[in-house]
């Protein structure tokens, strides 16, 4: 049956939850945004993963989304990226993110995003080709399903490994250089998907339109982990999607339309259920097509990512993880009204509200989460037990 979907301007949609921002919007300076750091533990992990390539969406993004538009937005601007790098680097959160503490880790210095990457010395230790808004399915397929492209990125997960396939040849002059540099490296292909999704629920679909998209989403996914395989690829991991139906901005989206003596909402964490119960069907056949392609590739090692369970297990007992029961489903910047998810009201706009401390907060902007849950996605990766076996086992020394 489809869920009620409240009518939201369309233009809103696509100015405040597909990343698209007013051409008013500076844009950060190059050199603040693009330059490498140190990391916080250089060469951790000597011995491990010489490179890790990257792919995905906003959850990911480490610069690419700025680089290529010409209205970067609100990730452009302050409080973005306050909490560790002092200044908005093209990260959608207050600090790192998930793949920073990776890199971190594997004792790599930040990487240059792809887009703004020049030469071989830029992809030293890998690249990261996600994109904010990225999405798993291409712009031709929504226009074919008559839904409006304007906010949906063009560089789909398919665009992504066209861009990764450049910088493989840069890398390696011989197929055997090629060979030997795609077996060594980790790749991280991922989360993706979750913007097939966002993309048509903001714009008013219903939930009998969205829900037949995720065989195909499983499926592009399929194939461009099967693209990487062909050229060699030995080690991946991809993480599902986390809980939607967890998300402020879909809480407050559909706030006058759920309720909890309905069964709209699940009772021990508050979340919209239906839409959790969406991206549990995406991650089990997310699963199903892994579990296909060991079979096909008994030499190669796909590694699922629990990232439904991490966050599911923070928003289900917060103060074990030291965040508010209060607040566990609330932005700690945002436009106010309803879990502070009013997303008529940007983060960096007049008006907004602004958490004191956003450690203490799952979401970060009503849609992206902080640092602080970052970090404890990252751990789960890197040392267990939302990805089996974890990244850092098979690395030398931690």
């Amino acid at each position: 049956m489809a869920k009620p979907l409240l009518l939201l301007p369309l233009l809103a949609a696509a100015c405040f939850f597909f990343l698209l921002a007013s051409a008013s919007a500076p844009p950060v300076p190059a050199a603040a945004t693009y330059t490498p750091a140190t990391p916080t533990h250089p060469g951790a992990a000597a011995g491990c993963y010489p490179r890790l390539f990257a792919f995905g969406d906003s959850l990911i993004d480490t610069g690419n989304f700025i680089h290529y538009s010409t209205a970067p937005g609100p990730v452009a601007r302050s409080p973005y990226g306050e909490t560790f790098f002092h200044r908005p680097t093209g990260r959608w959160s207050d600090g790192r993110l998930i793949v920073d503490f990776v890199v971190e880790r594997l004792g790599f210095p930040y990487w240059t995003p792809y887009l703004a990457g020049k030469t071989k010395e830029d992809f030293r230790y890998g690249a990261n080709f996600a994109v904010a808004s990225g999405t798993a399915l291409n712009q031709l397929l929504f226009r074919k399903k008559h839904l409006n492209v304007g906010g949906i990125t063009p560089y789909s997960l398919g665009v992504q490994i066209g861009w990764f396939k450049k910088v493989l040849a840069t890398l390696g002059s011989t197929e055997h250089e090629r060979k030997e540099i795609m077996a060594r490296s980790l790749f991280l292909v991922g989360e993706i998907g979750a913007n097939d999704y966002n993309h048509p629920f903001f714009q008013n679909k219903t939930l009998d339109w969205v829900k037949p998209l995720v065989p195909q989403v499983i499926r592009s996914i399929g194939l461009s982990l099967e693209t990487l395989i062909g050229l060699g690829a030995k080690t991946l991991y991809m993480p599902g999607i986390f809980p939607l139906g967890c998300v402020p901005r879909y809480l407050f989206l559909f706030r006058n339309s759920t309720s909890a003596a309905g069964g709209d909402l699940d009772p021990a964490t508050g979340c919209l259920r239906w839409l959790n119960d969406l991206t549990s069907h995406h991650n089990n056949l997310l699963k199903a097509k892994l579990a296909e392609l060991r079979r096909a590739h008994p030499g190669v090692s796909l590694v699922y990512v629990d990232y439904y369970g991490e966050v599911n297990d923070i928003v289900s007992a917060p103060t074990r993880t030291g965040f508010a029961p209060a607040t566990v489903l609330d932005a700690c910047c945002g436009g106010g009204g309803f879990h502070n998810a009013n997303f008529t009201i940007h983060c960096t706009e007049p008006g907004a509200v602004q958490c004191t401390d956003p450690s203490k907060y799952v979401s970060w902007d009503g849609l992206h989460m902080t640092e602080a849950v970052y970090r404890i996605m990252a751990r789960g990766i890197l040392d267990g037990p939302f990805a089996m076996p974890p990244i850092m086992s098979r690395c030398k020394k931690y």
